[in-house]
């Protein structure tokens, strides 16, 4: 292997094994072991990474205890260390000098290290230990250390609740107010106040307002305060536990608990609290999912990337409601006065591919090029480390994309954190289908993901929903994959059988009526028969075809091909087809009625009235027989077959509740007239007096099983019309909040 290579794993194992004694020589001896005796321990072409984590681990024990020291300061016993040195590891002394209070700038960083100037300067925009949040576009200074008692301007500092590396956030009271609020004391730049400001939705904490102290010279930004902690302390508490105790109730047992070192009190059992305490582990993920999904949709739509999501910035009620906090590092488009650039941040283990590229100092990518597909990758990491209690590594693929720093930085994190994880796995199988997703949110190309936060909340909101994820998310079944292949086709075969079989019905009830009442008319009727099946079911078909067209198009076309408005619109009428195949059958059976008469009347002179009248009669009832066959089968092909399809990843639509309405409306109408038109029929003819048994015993046997076969269809329909209702309703992005 060559110096420069990324060590395997097996490597990282052997340099963990001598790291780890050297930690333990610290812990075990009187004087500080010296890195040169344990250098040499591995084969050289490891020595430079072995070097690095001893230098590391040596130094942070030092400043620990107040021994400083530089990495100039180890090149008296290791003389070739300076070819070693790399940006990542002056920034871990950097770190730990100021951690320790010492002076330190990157100015003298780039004095000290020119050759390593431009990755230092890209590496500070980084936060500090892989936890917090660091701004660096402008060297800067920390403000002064507050302690819970003071008082700044009109507030009463109660509690410390977090802090970063120049921002502390405590519980404070406001006196003028007589409130609790969280007060975030930092230096005065950014933009955070002005975006947050935008921004008025149930899931991101709501900020009060801001105000600039010249003495000391800090800004005070005054938000909601969430009393339940960070879903960071809640992982924390969480990995303490089997997995198989992780449910709704221990996460709001964690939630208590941290509300209990915060001398905060419990919250009464509410409706909330009800519903979280009888979720699964993964039931609550795809919850909280669904939720800052939202919250991040509710963000991009407002032009404001967050660009910093972890579990640290996300903060939880009394009551476990999940909300967005720490927008320091977001981009707000319209904020006047700022640029992608300024602030530009975030946190290592949580950034995205491209995120990633634009802190590489090898790469020349913009933070003006990030996307919100930037901050759903963020969000599936979240996800996944809290569906499994450890961070997910960025594929190889992405890896492939970033330069030798950025790589080592992310497996030197990847392997601190290692053995954080639980050692049982969690149950996937309450949420089927939460893998897939998480995996979609962390594909390496951002075209790859979900296009929006509306698109992951209604994902999860799926996982929720097995009715749901089973209606929308089937590809297997063989007939659903026979009409999505040929939608027009399949209409009309389904409106044609039971036509046809009438058809047949009609043709010998109406040939004994002639033989009966006008005998010399039959060899025309045979005639006229053939003609006025074939003019009428050749216009059925065609207009059949006509009418369906765009929706059965656009079931074929490539998802993309249409916009999210043009699929709302064909959802809407893909609803509507099953109406559409029973109208077309029926006004041709009604337009028929009188057709057979006249031609009878053309072709053979005087025709009895009775006769217009049995043709009228009996072809009416006929096509209202029929009716509503065409109507419960086509309506399955475009509700489990169709309608699917033109969802695809979409959110649903509140457009497309009127079309759900209407659909259960004319499911019930259509029950009534399959139950009751047969059943008037037969009963219409038994009175009047029609001598031909075998009639009245195929309406009646035909009528009985057209009930069951409907009543069956009218119930599979109403299932998924309430399922499909359901859904809409919890994902429906707030048209009122958008506006």
């Amino acid at each position: 292997m060559s110096h420069n290579a990324t060590p395997s794993e097996k490597d990282w194992d052997t340099l963990a094994a001598i790291a780890e004694s050297f930690s333990a020589a610290w812990r075990g001896q009187l004087f500080p072991p010296e890195v040169a005796d344990y250098a040499g321990l591995t084969e050289e072409c490891l020595r430079p990474w072995l070097v690095r984590e001893l230098v590391k681990l040596d130094l942070e024990q030092r400043w620990q205890r107040g021994l400083s020291r530089l990495l100039e300061d180890y090149e008296f016993d290791l003389p070739d260390l300076r070819s070693m040195i790399t940006p990542e590891l002056v920034f871990e002394e950097y770190q730990l000098r100021k951690q320790y209070g010492d002076r330190v700038s990157p100015g003298e960083l780039f004095r000290r290290f020119p050759e390593h100037a431009e990755s230092l300067g890209r590496l500070l925009q980084m936060d500090p230990a892989l936890k917090s949040t660091l701004l660096v576009q402008d060297v800067i200074e920390p403000v002064r250390d507050f302690l819970p008692g003071e008082q700044i301007d009109d507030f009463d500092l109660l509690l410390k609740l977090g802090q970063g590396a120049f921002a502390t956030v405590f519980l404070a009271r406001q006196r003028s107010m007589q409130r609790f609020v969280a007060l975030k004391i930092s230096a005065h730049r950014g933009s955070e106040g002005q975006t947050l400001a935008q921004l008025d939705h149930d899931n991101i904490i709501r900020v009060y307002d801001q105000r600039v102290v010249d003495d000391p010279p800090v800004r005070l930004l005054y938000m909601q305060y969430a009393a339940g902690g960070t879903l960071a302390d809640v992982i924390r508490l969480m990995r303490e536990h089997k997995t198989s105790e992780w449910n709704g109730r221990q996460y709001l047992r964690c939630i208590d608990q941290i509300l209990d070192q915060r001398g905060e009190t419990r919250p009464a059992e509410s409706v909330i609290r009800q519903k979280i305490s009888a979720m699964t582990w993964c039931e609550l993920v795809c919850w909280i999912g669904s939720r800052l999904s939202m919250a991040l949709a509710y963000a991009h739509w407002n032009g404001v990337l967050h660009r910093d999501l972890k579990p640290a910035n996300i903060l939880l009620t009394a009551e476990g409601v999940p909300r967005l906090a720490d927008f320091n590092v977001s981009f707000g488009s319209q904020v006047s006065g700022t640029t992608a650039d300024a602030d530009f941040g975030g946190s290592l283990a949580y950034m995205s591919p491209e995120q990633l590229a634009v802190c590489d100092p090898a790469q020349k990518r913009n933070a003006d090029d990030l996307t919100e597909a930037s901050d759903l990758y963020s969000l599936g990491i979240v996800l996944s480390e809290l569906l499994t209690g450890h961070r997910p590594r960025l594929s190889e693929s992405g890896r492939a994309q970033l330069s030798g720093v950025i790589r080592s930085l992310l497996t030197l994190e990847e392997h601190q954190r290692e053995g954080q994880s639980p050692a049982s796995t969690v149950d996937m199988e309450d949420a089927a289908g939460l893998q897939e997703v998480l995996q979609r949110c962390l594909q390496s190309n951002a075209e790859d993901r979900y296009r929006t936060g509306e698109e992951l909340a209604s994902a999860l909101e799926l996982c929720l929903n097995q009715d749901a994820r089973a209606l929308l998310n089937d590809h297997t079944t063989a007939w659903k994959r026979v009409v999505r292949r040929w939608p027009q086709t399949s209409i009309v075969v389904t409106t044609l059988i039971p036509n046809l079989l009438m058809a047949v019905f009609n043709f010998l009830y109406n040939q004994g009526e002639i033989r009966q009442s006008f005998p010399d008319g039959e060899p025309t009727f045979l005639k006229i028969q053939s003609y006025i099946n074939l003019v009428a079911f050749s216009v059925g078909i065609a207009s059949s075809f006509w009418l369906i067209r765009s929706v059965t198009r656009a079931t074929c076309q490539q998802h993309g091909q249409c916009s999210p408005e043009q699929r709302v619109v064909f959802r809407s009428e893909c609803l509507q087809l099953g109406n559409t195949a029973s109208i077309v059958s029926t006004v041709l059976w009604l337009a028929a009625g009188p057709v057979y008469p006249i031609a009878l009347h053309l072709l053979k002179g005087d025709v009895p009235v009775s006769i217009y009248q049995h043709f009228v009669a009996s072809l009416s009832l006929c096509g209202l027989i029929v009716s509503a066959y065409p109507f419960f089968g086509v309506s399955l092909i475009a509700v489990r077959g169709l309608y699917p399809t033109l969802v695809g990843s979409d959110p649903l639509s509140p457009l497309e509740l009127p079309a759900l309405r209407r659909l259960s409306t004319w499911t019930w109408f259509h029950l009534i007239l399959a139950a009751a038109v047969p059943m008037a029929a037969v009963l219409i003819l038994a009175i009047a007096g029609l001598n031909r048994r075998w009639a009245l015993i195929i309406l009646a046997f035909a009528g009985s099983m057209g009930v069951l076969c409907t009543t069956a269809a009218f119930r599979l329909l109403q299932k998924d019309i309430q399922t499909l209702t359901g859904l809409l309703r919890r994902t429906t992005f707030s048209g009122e909040r958008c506006a």
